[in-house]
């Protein structure tokens, strides 16, 4: 039987299903069309900038990769959400300094690549961004690819576990590309392919498609 609570519970796998079938079908193929020459931070987005965003950010730090966060509806200032915070915790990322701060354009800057968790803010970003900086979609990097990861405020343990994995999967193998496509982003970084210690992963991970 389909677990739900590793999709974020029942809107997250109808998201996660509508999602991966537009993804099949060439809806969002032109998320993975990168110059990688030219990607000099990372910049995530997601809602309300204190769970998914901060956490796929400070992993990205934690290699090595100039990375910031914002949320499209964040509030400015506000701490990482508690649960967020103490379960990142478990796999070595700190949020505790963490604050919000809203995504504005103005924020923005050349050689930034933005980086979202859902097909709606990649939409919401590239009507208020324009076109003039690339943006993706986390979730379509690793396999099996995940373009709607759902935000785990208010879930379970469980799926913040899940979440996380995801995020981490998904940048380990970002990093790999960066590397081997020569981003600016990559000169301060590691020179090896980046691979999350198998202590950051939660048992669950191998069930989820």
């Amino acid at each position: 039987m389909l677990d739900i609570e590793l999709y974020g519970g029942k809107r997250g796998i109808l998201e996660h299903s509508r999602a991966r079938l537009l993804y099949t079908l060439g809806a969002y193929r032109n998320v993975r069309d990168v110059e990688w020459s030219l990607v000099r931070r990372l910049v995530f987005i997601c809602r309300g900038n204190i769970c998914r965003s901060p956490y796929a950010s400070s992993r990205a730090q934690s290699l090595g990769l100039p990375a910031v966060s914002f949320g499209l509806d964040a509030a400015e200032g506000a701490p990482a959400n508690p649960a967020a915070a103490k379960y990142a915790l478990t796999r070595g990322i700190d949020l505790s300094a963490h604050r919000s701060a809203r995504m504005e354009p103005a924020r923005l800057a050349d050689g930034d690549w933005v980086i979202v968790f859902e097909p709606a803010q990649l939409a919401e970003v590239r009507r208020s961004i324009g076109h003039g900086l690339p943006a993706t979609l986390l979730g379509v990097w690793s396999r099996p690819s995940r373009p709607h990861i759902q935000d785990p405020y208010g879930r379970s343990e469980r799926y913040f576990q899940r979440c996380f994995s995801v995020i981490d999967e998904n940048i380990a193998e970002l990093f790999g590309r960066m590397v081997r496509g020569g981003a600016p982003a990559t000169k301060n970084a590691s020179a090896r392919v980046a691979r999350v210690p198998a202590s950051h992963r939660n048992s669950c991970d191998g069930t989820a498609g």
